[in-house]
């Protein structure tokens, strides 16, 4: 256990040394990019269900369909 929290107090201090001396917005560039990235996928689909509710459906459907088809397809086999 000591050296778990050894560790992470070096983590901290390296984090904490590195803050002061490039700032916490390059720090955080990269976190921010990955969590941005990540975010577009459902703000998407919002945009979908907005911009044209019955294609949203039709896609939708589809998806469900497939779904349905693959747990009956594991049932059997």
């Amino acid at each position: 256990m000591s050296s778990k929290l050894w560790s992470l107090g070096i983590l901290l201090v390296a984090l904490g040394i590195a803050a002061h001396v490039v700032g916490w917005d390059v720090l955080l560039w990269l976190p921010m990019t990955i969590a941005d990235s990540l975010f577009w996928v459902p703000m998407a689909i919002i945009d979908a269900v907005s911009a044209s509710p019955a294609t949203f459906g039709i896609v939708a459907l589809g998806v469900v369909l497939m779904i349905v088809a693959r747990f009956m397809g594991r049932h059997r086999g």
